[in-house]
């Protein structure tokens, strides 16, 4: 069924229009991504959709009785007053019983303790752990959520996305995390340039796909493009030298310039954030050789983080550090940079090794009075690559010239990871560099990591940019630090699988506290939805046939409208037609893809 449907929306704050003309559809089952730049009017669709905020035109059409949830972006910053008023309001909603309010406590690591705390006493975190488990125990239909992961720890991070995964209700989801999506999305819309775009997805690579599709389809835009300017030439030539030889036939020329009017000016695609040859590289070439070697390190505060940690780390070799806030990764990492001594144990470095380090306080180390461009100059690049390497993380034209002084904080560590990108340092450690970068930037400075050949040390709670490039893992909890076998995919696989047992559990734990006739109630849901799901994988395979069916029967259609002799009396229409049969192709291999995707999990599903 259709939860909402909108059609030529329009919303502006006075002069500034937002987006206007964008359509869609919510429907049952789907998992949407909303993705696009801060200032893009993401939160201002979803509060449209909602039902808090009026359209400024357009229409939009929501279906009768059906309950939504909305989790606000800053839902922290208001609410209820403690714990048990929001749990009250969510039962009393959604008519939850006494055993879901207990194993949604217990599920988002509360205390029976916590229940009269004053909401104002929780951490920003525990504030929107506390106000997602409201808009979950309320029961709702389906859900809106603006940017849910923030704040959240990793573990509650991954138990969000085991839910979401085998929740069959529609979702709506604003969020950064770009391996939140890559999880849970079974549809991406992108946001931009008050243009709603939409890209059809698998769960488990949703992220990975949108990034392919936007690819191929802006790819397309200016194949497009190219194509219509060069006929309009064309045409345009053709009409000039009938003029330019005294054609007699007026006729003719009349009628030229009449089709030629009639046709639309190719419009250029929007420019994309310009491609730099400037790389990231080390001193020497990679050679195996080590790297950094650690012996039996510890160290301790009020507490011990890690004790007696061994290990060698060989010249390119790319190593996350992970765990916990407050765990140690960055007390690790200085340590492996030489920055803080070990409490106990040795660092040696390979012979002749360069390093090089960023950290959240890097942006005090830039050159007073100096502008980007020059602070990133003295890092040993020329004028070009610094504005390059700036350009890159969306620093580009005039910014190259403002003294540092005049930058955000965020714009700051950008600087300052552009001047780390310009050192040939054979080893890297890298403390957060992706916070306070927005997507774009985040995917430009991994381009450039990826390419880089020396060592390469992270600690991060951007598990997209660990997944690209993580090829082992430390992981840091509970006094201990552990080298993982695999790379950060295969420990986020593990993570995952430990994660989804302790909801369980959680909501097992608390049944366990009701009637037998009430405890279970969960085992009849659990088997409700493997029922659901395996209808929505047959489905899935179902929808993905007929898709190709039709896309198949558009593009014989179209190969046989070639066989009129009487189409190339029209060359434009010639052009439109090779147009619509590389689209119609192009879609047929991404329809296959999504039918053979679709197979695999439903044969995988039983």
């Amino acid at each position: 069924m259709e939860f909402v449907r909108f059609t030529a929306l329009e919303r502006h704050y006075g002069a500034k229009e937002v987006f206007a003309g964008i359509s869609g559809v919510v429907r049952d089952g789907q998992r949407i991504g909303l993705v696009g730049p801060n200032g893009a009017g993401k939160s201002s669709l979803v509060r449209l959709l909602a039902g808090l905020d009026e359209a400024d035109g357009g229409t939009i059409v929501r279906a009768r009785e059906q309950r939504l949830g909305y989790l606000a972006q800053d839902a922290a910053e208001s609410g209820p007053q403690t714990l048990r008023a929001a749990f009250d309001e969510a039962m009393a909603a959604g008519q939850a019983q006494e055993w879901e309010m207990r194993a949604t406590l217990n599920r988002f690591d509360f205390a029976e303790s916590d229940l009269d705390r004053p909401l104002r006493e929780f951490s920003g975190g525990q504030r929107t752990r506390a106000l997602l488990a409201r808009t979950l125990l309320e029961q709702p239909d389906w859900l809106v959520l603006d940017e849910p992961t923030n704040h959240l720890d990793l573990d509650t991070v991954r138990w969000l996305e085991t839910f979401i995964g085998r929740d069959p209700r529609a979702f709506v989801i604003v969020s950064h995390d770009r391996y939140f999506l890559e999880t849970v999305a079974t549809e991406i819309w992108e946001l931009e340039h008050g243009e709603l775009s939409v890209y059809d997805v698998a769960p488990g690579r949703a992220y990975s796909m949108y990034v392919a599709q936007r690819t191929q389809r802006r790819e397309q835009l200016q194949r497009d493009y190219e194509t219509a300017t060069a006929e309009r030439k064309r045409q345009r030539a053709v009409i000039d030298e009938l003029r330019t030889h005294g054609s007699h036939n007026y006729s003719a020329v009349w009628s030229r310039e009449k089709a030629f009017a009639r046709l639309d000016a190719a419009q250029a695609p929007r420019a994309e954030r310009r491609k730099i040859a400037v790389a990231l590289s080390a001193a020497r070439r990679a050679t195996g050789g080590p790297a950094v070697e650690i012996k039996g390190i510890a160290k301790a505060y009020d507490r011990p983080l890690f004790a007696n940690v061994s290990a060698v780390f060989t010249r390119g070799e790319r190593i996350a550090i992970v765990g916990p806030n407050g765990s140690g990764k960055t007390t690790f990492l200085r340590i492996l940079s030489g920055e803080l001594a070990p409490d106990r144990g040795s660092v040696r470095y390979g012979s002749g090794l360069r390093t090089a380090s960023y950290a959240q306080s890097s942006v005090d180390d830039l050159p007073a009075g100096a502008t980007a461009a020059d602070a990133v100059m003295r890092m040993g690049v020329t004028d070009e690559e610094a504005r390059g390497l700036l350009g890159r993380l969306n620093l580009g034209g005039d910014a190259g010239d403002k003294p540092v002084e005049a930058f955000s904080g965020g714009e700051r560590r950008r600087i300052m990871l552009a001047r780390l990108m310009a050192q040939r340092a054979d080893c890297l450690f890298l403390d957060e560099p992706t916070n306070d970068l927005d997507i774009a930037s985040r995917e430009a400075l991994e381009d450039v990591l990826a390419e880089y050949d020396g060592a390469l040390f992270v600690v991060s709670h951007d598990r997209y940019l660990l997944k690209r490039l993580g090829e082992r893992v430390v992981a840091i909890r509970d006094g201990a630090a552990h080298v993982v076998p695999g790379d950060y995919e295969t420990y986020e696989r593990h993570q995952h699988a430990l994660t989804a047992p302790v909801a369980d559990n959680g909501a097992a734990r608390a049944a366990s506290t009701v009637p037998s006739t009430v405890a279970a109630k969960p085992d009849r849901q659990a088997v409700h939805d493997a029922k659901q799901a395996a209808q929505r994988r047959k489905r899935a395979v179902s929808e993905a046939e007929t898709r190709v069916a039709r896309l198949d029967a558009e593009r014989k259609r179209l190969e046989e409208e070639f066989g009129v002799s009487e189409l190339y009396d029209d060359p434009q229409r010639v052009v439109e037609l090779q147009h619509a049969l590389e689209r119609t192709r192009a879609e047929i291999e991404a329809a296959m893809t999504d039918w053979e995707a679709a197979v695999e999990a439903f044969e995988a599903g039983g």
